[in-house]
């Protein structure tokens, strides 16, 4: 997490990004195929807007002074070489992605279970991380991580629930949680809203 974002950017940018809890619901209410309908052109919308913010200095001025107070200083930089995409777009993109590859279940828990954890990470990583794991992560924010994803694990794994992941073994959710809680921390190329949950996703589909 950079230190360039101050706290409560950080809370702000992390109370948006869990209103995109909506996407699992809407997932549930209106259907895959529906859902779908929706999620792909959003992501594209999403994506694109970042690229012309990326080009064009006049847009990427309007984007700034609205949402550059919970923007991490990566996705602020003007670079037409290479647009930066936000955290919002790789969010939505990212259970877009969830959506088609995976079963229901497995990409509702998965993209849950990610960011109720992220966010966890971050808010206990600002304030309480002092053992750094890399330059974005702390200890202290990934066992955040893990507590949180073990709490929404024993939620879907309620059999009784419309969207349950009862079926797994426990000892596979277990190590579903520390993919995505691992693979949040790790310094890696690819963003971790994507890396995350479709390391996790792809775990439990396999062993499925």
């Amino acid at each position: 997490m950079s230190s360039s974002l101050n706290y409560s950017g950080e809370i702000y940018r992390k109370s948006l990004h869990l209103l995109a809890l909506a996407y699992p619901l809407g997932y549930v209410l209106l259907g895959k195929t529906i859902a779908l309908w929706i999620l792909v052109p959003l992501s594209i919308t999403a994506i694109t807007l970042d690229l012309l913010r990326g080009k064009n200095k006049a847009v990427h001025g309007v984007f700034d002074a609205i949402f550059g107070f919970m923007m991490r200083p990566e996705e602020r930089h003007f670079d037409p070489e290479k647009p930066p995409i936000n955290g919002a777009s790789w969010v939505t993109a990212s259970f877009t992605v969830l959506a088609v590859l995976f079963p229901g279940n497995i990409a509702i828990y998965t993209f849950v279970m990610f960011m109720i954890g992220d966010a966890a990470a971050a808010l206990v990583g600002r304030k309480l991380g002092k053992h750094r794991l890399s330059t974005s992560s702390s200890v202290e924010g990934t066992l955040a991580f893990v507590v949180f994803g073990l709490i929404i694990t024993l939620l879907f794994s309620q059999p009784s629930l419309p969207v349950s992941v009862a079926e797994y073994p426990t000892w596979s959710l277990l190590v579903a949680v520390f993919i995505a809680a691992g693979l949040e921390a790790a310094p890696l190329p690819m963003n971790d809203n994507i890396i995350a949950p479709l390391g996790a996703s792809l775990f439990l589909y396999l062993i499925g």
